[in-house]
């Protein structure tokens, strides 16, 4: 869900209306992630942090993209993936 507020577009984690975007591209609205879109990517992070340690290979966290997926990247340069 969003909403705009005073010049504001809070964007939480549901749709974006049309309106809101006209708000920010045309009125010069500003952009604010709201409180649910905040929590879901501390979530996000957490699952992600695991996975950057783990033994087991996941695409993206600790191997490459497309066709570097089978590419091990070692754990002390995965901050930088």
């Amino acid at each position: 869900m969003t909403a705009i507020t005073a010049r504001r577009v809070v964007v939480g984690t549901g749709p974006v209306s049309f309106d809101e975007i006209v708000a920010v591209a045309r009125g010069g609205a500003g952009v604010e992630l709201g409180a649910d879109a905040r929590a879901a990517v501390a979530r996000s992070r957490e699952v992600i942090e695991k996975l950057a340690v783990a033994d087991l290979p996941y695409y993206g966290v600790s191997t490459g993209f497309g066709a570097l997926a089978t590419r091990h990247i070692p754990a002390e340069r995965r901050a930088g993936l």
